[in-house]
């Protein structure tokens, strides 16, 4: 795909391929779900893809909130994404939409786990952070089978909420077709990776990935 040019193809972009690939992977959940055994056809164990969905959309919402807020950290810009759309749909994350950001945009992708929460100086007061991902899962809620306070955030449902963002009457969809600055298109294109001339390992992985290119065989026209 070349670079994006217009609003209708940002919209374009998001719903079939950001969110596009969020539902291609709660297709793999299902197939977990439907396997009793929760095993693969080679026999190898399955996983629920609790923390990769959540994660994912986590990313969605980093990429969403720099569209519609930019110039800010990646934090204001999801919060601000949270608050003007997301909350249109469950205002419990205009109540704990930060921390679901902090625990789980940061601690899944850099570390595999989500944070967990204490207050500094008392380790005592921890808050379990626990990833779902089955239907009419706990959602933005504590889980009552877990010894000590605990919050729940089911990527299933996340995902749903965070279509409905992109999709109500309001949501958006709407804003960047209607409302978006021009600054908006600029956001939503991929960002370039500009190598230093001296930075010596970049540039040689550079020559060789050019070079694989100039291997190949091309047909002629």
């Amino acid at each position: 795909m070349g670079p994006i040019s217009s609003r209708e193809e940002i919209v374009s972009w998001i719903d079939s391929c950001v969110l596009g690939d969020l539902r291609t992977l709660r297709l793999g959940i299902d197939g977990y779900y439907a396997r009793a055994d929760h095993r693969a056809p080679d026999g190898r164990a399955l996983g629920g893809g609790n923390f990769l969905l959540v994660a994912g959309c986590c990313l969605a919402l980093d990429y969403f909130g720099y569209i519609y807020h930019g110039g800010g950290s990646d934090e204001a810009n999801a919060l601000a994404y949270i608050e003007k759309f997301l909350v249109a749909v469950n205002p419990r994350y205009s109540e704990a939409g930060l921390l679901m950001w902090r625990c789980f945009r940061q601690g899944t992708v850099h570390r595999s786990w989500p944070k967990r929460i204490y207050v500094e100086n008392d380790p005592k007061s921890q808050l379990i952070l626990g990833a779902d991902s089955a239907a009419g899962g706990l959602h933005l809620n504590p889980d009552p089978s877990l010894e000590g306070e605990s919050f729940i955030v089911n990527g299933r449902q996340l995902l749903a909420d965070i279509e409905v963002s992109f999709n109500f009457d309001r949501g958006f969809r709407r804003w960047i077709l209607d409302e978006s600055p021009d600054q908006a298109i600029e956001r939503a294109n991929p960002q370039a990776l500009v190598l230093r001339p001296g930075d010596r390992r970049a540039m040689a992985q550079l020559a060789n990935v050019r070079s694989w290119y100039q291997a190949i065989e091309r047909k002629p026209g």
